[in-house]
C-alpha cells in the first residue's frame, strides 16, 4: 500500500470520468468561465485554473444563481472558483449546498476539503466517508480511488456505516475498468491485496461491539487471529481458548518479521476466528516474552491446554508445528530458535 502514497497527488489530477453533455442542457456563461475540464457533469470543454478570469466567473456564476437557485451544477463552479480566490468560507458552504443537490464533483470535492483540513471545512471524516461513497458510487473515478484506499488505511473504522465488502469490490473493479494509466493499474493491483488481507464485514462487526462494550476509542489497533494451521486444529484450540483452558501461545518472530503488523505486543486486541472463519471471541494480550526453545519450561507450558500442559508433550508438537509452518520461509525447527511467549485473555465473547 505504500505506492498508493507517493502517486495519489498526480493520480487526482486526471482519473476523472468524463461524461457528455446532455443534448438539451442550457449553457450559461457561468458554464463558460467557470466549467472544470474533467466535472463528469460539465456541458462545456471547461477552463483551466490558470485560464479563469476570475471576476467575470465569479459574477456569471452568481447571476446563473439568481436565475436558477436550485442548479448545482453552477453552484460547483461557483465554489470552485471562490475556492481558488481564496474566499474559502464560502467556497466551503456553497461546494456542500452543491454536493447536497447531488452533483458529483462537488461531493468529491467537498469530501476532500474534509480529508486536507481545508479551512472552514468540517473536521469529522465520517462525513468525507460519506460523500466519497457518493461520488464513487455515482462512478467518479478519483472518489473510487480514495475511498478505497481510506477504508483500507482503516480511517473509517469509528464511522456508523460504511461500505460493504461488495460495494468495495465493485469500486476496484469499477478503477480497473475505467483505468486509463500505468499507475491506476497499479492502485487496483495494491487494492486488491489490501482486500484480500482485510477482515471480513462479520469480524468488523464483532469488533465494533467489543470495542464500545469496553469503552475504547474508534482507533484502538485491533487485527484478526486464527490458531492452529488446520481447520479441526483451529476448532479445537478455539475451544479451548474459550473455556479458559488456553491462555498462552507459543509462536516465533522468524514468521512474522516480514509481517510487522502480525508482531504481538502487551495490549494487543484480536478478533479470534474459528475455523471457518467466523468470529468467535476477543482477545486481549496480557503478557510477552521471548527465549530460546531448549529453555521453555514447564512452568510456561502450564498455560496450555491439558493435553499439551506437560513439557515433552509441547516440545513434541511445537516442534512438528514449528517445522510445518517455517518450511514456507526457508527455516526449521533448532533446538535454540527464538519463540515468544503470549499470554493472553478472552474480553468479548
Amino acid at each position: 500500500m505504500k505506492f498508493l502514497t507517493g502517486f495519489l497527488g498526480g493520480l487526482i489530477g486526471f482519473v476523472l470520468i468524463a461524461a457528455p453533455a446532455k443534448a438539451d442542457a442550457v449553457i450559461t456563461e457561468c458554464d463558460r468561465l467557470a466549467a472544470h475540464p474533467e466535472d463528469p457533469q460539465k456541458v462545456t470543454p471547461g477552463v483551466h485554473q490558470n485560464d479563469i478570469d476570475y471576476p467575470k466567473a465569479i459574477a456569471a456564476c452568481e447571476q446563473a444563481l439568481q436565475a436558477n437557485p436550485r442548479d448545482p451544477r453552477a453552484r460547483y463552479q461557483l465554489a470552485r472558483v471562490l475556492f481558488y480566490t481564496n474566499q474559502n468560507e464560502r467556497a466551503v458552504a456553497e461546494m456542500k449546498l452543491a454536493a447536497d443537490a447531488g452533483h458529483i464533483q462537488a461531493q468529491y470535492i467537498f469530501a476532500t476539503f474534509i480529508a486536507r483540513n481545508r479551512p472552514f471545512a468540517p473536521t469529522d471524516i465520517c462525513l468525507a466517508e460519506q460523500y466519497w461513497r457518493q461520488a464513487a458510487t455515482a462512478g467518479r473515478q478519483a472518489a473510487r480511488v480514495q475511498y478505497v484506499r481510506f477504508t483500507l488505511q482503516k480511517r473509517f473504522d469509528g464511522c456508523a456505516t460504511v461500505a460493504s465488502d461488495a460495494e468495495l469490490r465493485s469500486f476496484v473493479d469499477g478503477i480497473a475498468k475505467d483505468s486509463k494509466s500505468v499507475y491506476e493499474n497499479l492502485f487496483v493491483e495494491d487494492f486488491n491485496e489490501g482486500l484480500k488481507a482485510r477482515p471480513s464485514e462479520a469480524a468488523r462487526a464483532s469488533w465494533q461491539r467489543c470495542r464500545n462494550s469496553l469503552g475504547l476509542t474508534a482507533d484502538e489497533p485491533w487485527r484478526v487471529r486464527r490458531f492452529g494451521d488446520t481447520e479441526a486444529m483451529t476448532n479445537a484450540l478455539t475451544a479451548l481458548i474459550l473455556s479458559g483452558e488456553k491462555t498462552i501461545t507459543a509462536t516465533t518472530p522468524w514468521a512474522y518479521g516480514r509481517d510487522p503488523e502480525r508482531r504481538p505486543y502487551e495490549g494487543a486486541y484480536a478478533v479470534l476466528l474459528n475455523g471457518n472463519g467466523e468470529p468467535a471471541g476477543v482477545l486481549r494480550t496480557t503478557s510477552i516474552y521471548t527465549k530460546p526453545f531448549n529453555q521453555v519450561t514447564a512452568e510456561d507450558s502450564r498455560y496450555e491446554g491439558k493435553p499439551v500442559r506437560p513439557l515433552e508433550a509441547w516440545q513434541k508438537v511445537h516442534r512438528d508445528f514449528f517445522n510445518r509452518t517455517l518450511a514456507p520461509i526457508g527455516k526449521a525447527w533448532s533446538e535454540s530458535m527464538p519463540v515468544t511467549l503470549e499470554k493472553f485473555e478472552v474480553v468479548c465473547r
